[in-house]
């Protein structure tokens, strides 16, 4: 069976304002730079979270990086109903499920959280799997994603990958999955997309 692999921050959820605010104002509260742009954000913006934060300027040992991802994820809950679909990601899926394709999210999200932010959305009756971490420090989704192509004995050369980062390149190439999409309405440039993509 055809399988599209979602991502959902960025690619599915326009969550990236939301996300920005937040990193400003906690770096704002800490007397840290902070009024970054858009643009700037997607330009600085990678994976692990952890290294991001360490270009932001964060003492890891003024405030641990599991304190701030705690804060950053209750400001982000809290901020979550504001955000709404990407331009023309509806569409999308809709299009296709009436082409019989299976939908799955994968998400460095928490699982649970993911699943209330898809019924907030209303999509979760458009996927048939949605995948999230078990942890919230923003860790890589490879090793889930490689277990669950395992178990449900997906061809990854059956599959195609959209997502809004080099790690969800990162994520396609470790799948063996060939076709990879990568949008620029996301968390990371065009500029840098395509420097990788």
């Amino acid at each position: 069976m055809k399988t599209l692999i979602w991502d959902f921050n960025g690619t599915i959820v326009d969550d990236v304002k939301l996300c920005l605010d937040i990193e400003n104002d906690m770096l704002e509260r800490r007397g840290m730079h902070h009024g970054y742009t858009m643009e700037e954000y997607r330009d600085m913006f990678c994976f692990p979270v952890i290294e991001y934060y360490k270009i932001l300027g964060y003492d890891f040992h003024r405030d641990p990086y599991e304190d701030l991802s705690v804060e950053f994820n209750d400001m982000y809950s809290r901020g979550f109903p504001s955000c709404g679909l990407t331009e023309g990601c509806a569409d999308k899926i809709r299009e296709a499920v009436r082409k019989g394709y299976r939908n799955v999210i994968l998400s460095a999200s928490m699982h649970d959280s993911l699943v209330q932010q898809c019924d907030i959305l209303g999509i979760t009756p458009y996927f048939d799997e949605i995948l999230g971490i078990e942890n919230n420090l923003g860790g890589s989704k490879i090793e889930m994603a490689l277990r669950w192509m395992k178990e449900s004995g997906t061809d990854p050369q059956e599959c195609t990958f959209i997502g809004d980062s080099i790690h969800d390149l990162e994520t396609a190439r470790a799948l063996g999955i060939p076709r990879i999409i990568l949008t620029a309405c996301g968390h990371q440039s065009y500029a840098v997309l395509r420097n990788a993509h």
